[in-house]
């Protein structure tokens, strides 16, 4: 049994944290890069992106969503691919264990790893009570300034 599945990094994500190859997780968004001429030939799976959905890791293999087989009596299945057929394009770093070892990875290389902005719920939900005492406090100026104008056009006539 395989502990973890490695694959190999795209030129960029190698370029960023220095490193060529890094276990594969469930979200992770992969591109297959090798595949067999005459069974792809009809299916033209060489070049797809798509995301990891299940990781075999007693099997070494991988399956990505939108990749399948066709079975004997006609039904698609998703179909398992080797490690060695892809590169990562692009890594899921929710978790905080995984992403503490791109880090070290990458600074035992001299590379630094910016930090990308995950919570980007949070401002919106700031931005949103920001509006939301707006608005409550909008009216009432709006009611206030509405009445005093009201009463300034009554003392001209």
């Amino acid at each position: 049994m395989v502990k973890n599945i490695n694959v190999h990094l795209s030129k960029d994500l190698i370029s960023k944290y220095g490193i060529k190859s890094f276990p594969v997780r469930k979200g992770d968004m992969v591109r297959i890069v090798r595949g067999d001429a005459d069974k792809d030939d009809k299916l033209n799976i060489v070049g797809r992106e798509g995301k990891v959905i299940k990781i075999y890791t007693d099997e070494g293999k991988v399956v990505i969503e939108n990749i399948n087989t066709a079975k004997a009596d006609g039904k698609m299945k998703p179909r398992k691919m080797a490690p060695n057929a892809m590169i990562l394009t692009k890594l899921v770093l929710e978790d905080k264990k995984r992403r503490e070892r791109l880090t070290k990875l990458a600074s035992l290389r001299n590379k630094v790893v910016e930090e990308e902005p995950e919570p980007a719920a949070e401002p919106a939900v700031e931005e949103e009570k920001k509006e939301e005492m707006d608005n409550k406090e909008a009216p009432e100026e709006k009611e206030g300034k509405a009445v005093e104008s009201e009463g300034e056009g009554e003392k001209d006539e």
